[in-house]
């Protein structure tokens, strides 16, 4: 079974908040979810570790990549926006200021998309680096 990408860059970019898997049997992107009780979450888990070598953990890639992420919009604005964006990201606090500054500027749809093209790229990468079939 082949992965799909876009179910894999969803779940990495939420994988600072929620663990996920892939079952290398069936290409399935699993992510435990905070509406799952604690004994439920335990048993999915527990489910997991028992049959660990169908499963993939997913890394953090939002806690690893999100200042690069940041940098490369930052790279990719307009002169002005560009420098303002950027000597945001040199300050203290800077990834909450960077998304004020963001939404300020009107450019949350743009960021929106171009995290979405980020995360799909890390998940291609992914893929490929772990020998997983994917599609688009």
């Amino acid at each position: 079974m082949k992965v799909k990408l876009m179910e894999l860059a969803q779940a990495l970019s939420q994988s600072d908040m929620h663990q996920g898997y892939i079952d290398i049997e069936s290409g399935k992107v699993i992510t435990l979810q905070d509406d799952l009780g604690e004994e439920d979450t335990l048993n999915h888990v527990f489910e997991i570790e028992d049959d660990w070598e169908h499963y993939i953990p997913l890394p953090n890639a939002v806690d690893s990549e999100e200042r690069n992420l940041m940098e490369s919009f930052a790279s990719a604005q307009r002169d002005e926006v560009r420098e303002r964006l950027q000597k945001i990201l040199q300050q203290p606090g800077a990834q909450l200021k960077f998304r004020q500054q963001v939404k300020h500027l009107l450019l949350q749809a743009a960021w929106e998309k171009f995290q979405q093209a980020y995360f799909l790229q890390v998940a291609r990468d992914y893929c490929e680096e772990n020998d997983l079939a994917y599609e688009d």
